[in-house]
């Protein structure tokens, strides 16, 4: 679908597309000083969720084995409240787990539907950006594949593709 706002294709779902791209479990040191019990270090520990180099989500939990519990509630409640992100990042590569700016930008030429293999009656205008490391995208699947994304500048204008 063209936005409306600028013309441009909008950005299509990215292939193996993760809610987040990183998960960590961190231990957060603090000094307890208390003139009753006496002063001494604690660690807590703390859920993150992680999305192209942001940080989308935190949870404090006592310890780490308690974290590892809960990862997968957290990431489910995450989801649910809407901060699982599936398309696009903008000024982001849409190569998964990779946070580098994206400086080449695809118009997706074809898009074959996943449960009946057919290409849907409506081809949607979609865009894919990449960083230069991950431009390459291959040959295996329709989806990702060099052959079926025609290089664009980075509003809508189609260009000539690089010669190899």
């Amino acid at each position: 679908m063209m936005s409306l706002l600028d013309g441009r294709p909008s950005a299509a779902l990215r292939p193996d597309a993760q809610a987040f791209d990183e998960m960590r479990i961190i231990t957060v040191p603090r000094y307890k000083q208390s003139g009753l019990s006496g002063d001494e270090w604690r660690i807590s520990a703390q859920l993150q969720l992680w999305r192209k180099g942001t940080c989308i989500v935190t949870q404090d939990f006592g310890d780490v084995q308690t974290a590892c519990g809960f990862a997968y509630a957290v990431y489910a409640r995450a989801c649910d409240d809407g901060r699982g992100y599936f398309a696009s990042v903008e000024n982001k590569c849409d190569q998964e787990g990779c946070s580098d700016e994206a400086s080449v930008f695809y118009r997706v030429k074809q898009r074959i539907c996943s449960s009946c293999g057919e290409p849907p009656e409506y081809q949607s205008q979609e865009r894919r950006q990449f960083c230069e490391k991950h431009s390459i995208r291959g040959d295996c699947g329709l989806d990702d594949a060099d052959a079926n994304y025609e290089p664009i500048a980075r509003g809508n204008e189609a260009k000539e593709k690089p010669s190899e």
